[in-house]
């Protein structure tokens, strides 16, 4: 398996250039990459931005389904658009034994459905899921196995937690749901992608103990057979924007559509009641921890930066030219706009002006790169990371760096970038429906 030689030069190079963080810039690098780049003959793996459409297209790649509007692999973000494209949630819950307050803003349309995400993708590309789920240990190695054999690129779900090569401190186990690729295994080995630039390697074992940890998923992995049948770019495509458009606005709770940014920017300040960030999130660390979420989950959390309106804009653009059609231009400049004001917002999350707010910022976005670009060999350095974060909130509980009046101000400030951003996606909302009819 050839590796990516050139990756993280290109990378570098563009944020040279362009200033970019390395999140930003490995997008764009990556959305550029053709078959030309990485041909199955070269390399099976794809580094990428999020889990389920990274995945997805290396199973394509391995399937032989390429893209007949350019003769390539599909790219991420043209996966991700035929997938669904974008989505909506927001969750916060405190913990008043450990003291704990968390916080959730999600981007990916069906991001609470990952299996139905999947299997819904590929019959958009006119290929066969096969999904198989055990709770028997034995049954579960080998149905991975056989997967493994029959395609050489398996879809398994897995606990992020018990991945080791990604540092996280077991406090978290248990609640790390995830989707990686496996690429092959030995009798205790196995190679598997994980949006990193290159492939990691892992004892059989450990895969073994990080597929079983989330009950629900019994040991599910996933594989796709081709040929595509009856494949249609042009009404994939649109398919893709239609369920993004119905997934906005038609869920069965409203956490899961485009009101819960709504409620979100009415709970974050000017409200006392018990599901206020005043109550939820007060000065002192659980504030840190809710500021902290808004810019991980935002920027860093399998988005590829701007809660993943940048990739959803790059579909637009690649569906503009591959289509020959205008009708997308509106939509990418739109979602890319998005995507500017959601960074923007993460950003003032953690104002630079507060030191240990730029301090975090500055360590989140450095796991970020180091576990993307260095894999494994990073594990030790984001351990180390995930500790001076700690650290971090514990000195939070002692002496936190705003007054309760600069609190609600930066509450207030935050607030009116959430209604903005509001407004922006009922808007791309509105224009997605006028494509699909």
């Amino acid at each position: 398996m050839t590796r990516q030689k050139h990756f993280k030069q290109l990378v570098r190079s563009r944020m040279a250039k362009t200033g970019e963080s390395y999140t930003t810039a490995r997008r764009h690098v990556l959305a550029a990459r053709t078959e030309s780049d990485s041909t199955l003959s070269e390399s099976p793996h794809f580094p990428g931005a999020h889990p389920e459409t990274t995945a997805l297209r290396a199973a394509l790649a391995h399937a032989g389904v390429t893209n007949p509007a350019t003769g390539d692999f599909f790219t991420e973000p043209m996966v991700f658009g035929i997938a669904g494209g974008v989505g909506a949630g927001v969750f916060h819950f405190y913990y008043a034994a450990e003291d704990f307050a968390s916080f959730y803003v999600a981007g990916r349309h069906r991001w609470h459905e990952s299996d139905a995400y999947v299997h819904d993708a590929c019959q958009r590309f006119g290929v066969t899921p096969t999904a198989l789920e055990t709770g028997a240990k034995k049954k579960a190695a080998t149905n991975l196995a056989d997967a493994v054999d029959a395609t050489g690129c398996a879809i398994a779900w897995v606990e992020m937690a018990l991945l080791a090569y990604r540092g996280i401190p077991s406090f978290y186990a248990g609640g790390g749901y995830h989707v990686i690729t496996v690429y092959s295994l030995t009798d205790d080995e196995a190679l598997i992608g994980d949006l990193t630039d290159e492939p990691i390697a892992i004892p059989l074992a450990d895969l073994a103990e990080a597929r079983a940890r989330i009950k629900k998923q019994k040991n599910r992995v996933l594989t796709v057979s081709g040929p595509q049948q009856d494949f249609d770019v042009r009404e994939a495509v649109l398919a893709g924007v239609k369920a993004c458009h119905d997934g906005l606005q038609n869920q069965r709770m409203k956490n899961f559509t485009l009101e819960a940014f709504k409620t979100w920017a009415d709970r974050m300040h000017g409200s006392s009641g018990k599901e206020s960030w005043e109550q939820v999130f007060p000065p002192g660390h659980r504030l840190l921890q809710g500021l902290r979420s808004v810019y991980d989950f935002v920027e860093h959390y399998h988005t590829g930066g701007g809660l993943m309106r940048p990739l959803y804009a790059a579909f637009f653009t690649e569906a503009a030219t591959a289509l020959n059609d205008g009708a997308f231009t509106p939509l990418a400049e739109m979602y890319a706009d998005l995507g500017r004001l959601w960074g923007e917002l993460a950003d003032a999350a953690l104002p630079d002006s507060v030191a240990p707010f730029r301090e975090a910022k500055e360590l989140l976005a450095r796991r970020e790169e180091v576990f993307l670009s260095q894999g494994a060999a990073a594990t030790e350095e984001v351990k180390g990371i995930w500790t001076q974060l700690t650290a971090l909130e514990q000195a939070m509980s002692k002496e936190f760096p705003l007054t309760d009046a600069e609190s609600a101000t930066l509450r207030a400030e935050l607030k009116e970038r959430i209604l903005e951003i509001f407004a922006k996606e009922c808007a791309a909302h509105e224009a997605l429906g006028s494509l699909v009819g």
